[in-house]
């Protein structure tokens, strides 16, 4: 009789642990997500690949790339000078998305630990979307004009592009490797994703979304030839975008976001994509989200408060504009709860000259400024 109750208990406590890994699959809510681990190299990673002694013997690998999988710290060894542009791309991408969100209650706060973003990344809202985007657009932008400047063993500049182009210029120069940051990007950042849930569907969909922001920006950029500097032929090479332009195209893409579910259509395991089919609209009214588009799949958090379960900072101490209805207004981004005004000296540069050659020289002029902190 004892083994039989034994028996029961032990049926139940499996039944148990496949219900909470089917809730997980589907929601991609439940288990604790470790997506966005490599992003910790941006805090510690240095310009080479191994450390070495004075005799220039390799010792270990670079610390930093204790933060990547296997997979990724193979992608390293395999493409010298890789890891600066990589660490390059992800300080550009964490500068661009606090300047989009600098006026917002959620202005994309880092840290200096492995865990760059907090616990943002843990959900599914708009703002987990534009962190993955961002910085999966910041090493394909940086992949790509490092494989141009010559910083990378592996690749060079573009020169798919050759011959005439047009009946006054033709293709030449060096255009940008876009082509190999999408395909390292893609090898690099996706390889951190596990699983076939809604977390990793969204994930992926939102870095190639990011790479392919990149890629559609870029701008063809030409050079003229001819006698006393007429433009009787021009050279033509496609050029990157800058990356304001790239965070710009993503912060649309945020505030139009779409929230969708795991459409369970099967999948494909010989593949470690996302097919597009698996994500659908929340709202069946509404169209499918197109590849550049960003998707989510929870509410944001209320970022109003501090909250050390969800990670959020919340707004207080944060400088407003009174004057302002938008949301960088003290009544929004204050969430309500008034703002305290104080004056503050500043002193800055003014009155700047050139002497020739070469030295500016400036004057320090102080001002006195209204400064407005929500409480």
């Amino acid at each position: 009789m004892w083994s039989d109750i034994m028996r029961v208990l032990a049926l139940l406590l499996a039944v148990k642990a496949a219900c909470v890994l089917l809730v997980s699959s589907l929601t991609g809510t439940v288990a604790v997500n470790n997506s966005g681990r490599w992003w910790g190299i941006v805090n510690v990673a240095s310009s080479g690949n191994l450390l070495t002694n004075s005799k220039n013997v390799q010792l270990a690998l670079d610390p930093s790339l204790a933060l990547l999988s296997r997979r990724q710290r193979k992608l390293i060894r395999q493409n010298p000078g890789i890891l600066h542009a990589i660490a390059a791309g992800l300080h550009t991408a964490i500068k661009e998305c606090k300047w989009q969100f600098r006026n917002r209650r959620w202005n994309c706060p880092t840290t200096h630990s492995p865990n760059v973003f907090g616990k943002i990344v843990n959900r599914g809202c708009r703002e987990t979307a534009f962190v993955f985007a961002i910085t999966s657009a910041g090493v394909t932008h940086a992949v790509a004009r490092s494989c141009s400047e010559g910083a990378i063993e592996s690749c060079t500049c573009d020169y798919r592009r050759r011959g005439p182009g047009g009946p006054d210029w033709h293709w030449g120069g060096c255009s940008d490797n876009v082509e190999f940051g999408r395909m390292f990007g893609r090898e690099f950042v996706d390889s951190s994703e596990r699983g076939r849930d809604l977390r990793y569907l969204t994930n992926l969909h939102n870095n190639e979304a990011g790479r392919m922001t990149v890629a559609s920006e870029m701008q063809q950029e030409c050079k003229c030839h001819g006698m006393s500097g007429s433009c009787t032929v021009r050279t033509c090479w496609m050029r990157l975008p800058s990356f304001r332009v790239v965070g710009d195209f993503l912060k649309d893409r945020f505030d139009g976001a779409s929230r969708v579910v795991y459409a369970n259509k099967g999948s494909n395991r010989a593949s470690h994509r996302a097919d597009p089919r698996h994500l659908e609209p929340e709202n069946p009214a509404h169209k499918l989200p197109s590849a550049r588009d960003l998707v989510y799949f929870e509410k944001s958090p209320n970022f109003c408060s501090y909250n050390g379960k969800t990670g959020t900072h919340g707004t207080s101490g944060r400088t407003c504009n009174s004057s302002s209805p938008a949301l960088d207004g003290c009544e929004l981004l204050c969430c309500g709860r008034g703002y305290k005004t104080r004056m503050e000296q500043v002193t800055e540069r003014c009155h700047c000259t050139f002497h020739w050659c070469c030295h500016v020289s400036c004057l320090n002029c102080t001002s006195t400024q209204t400064v407005h902190q929500c409480l």
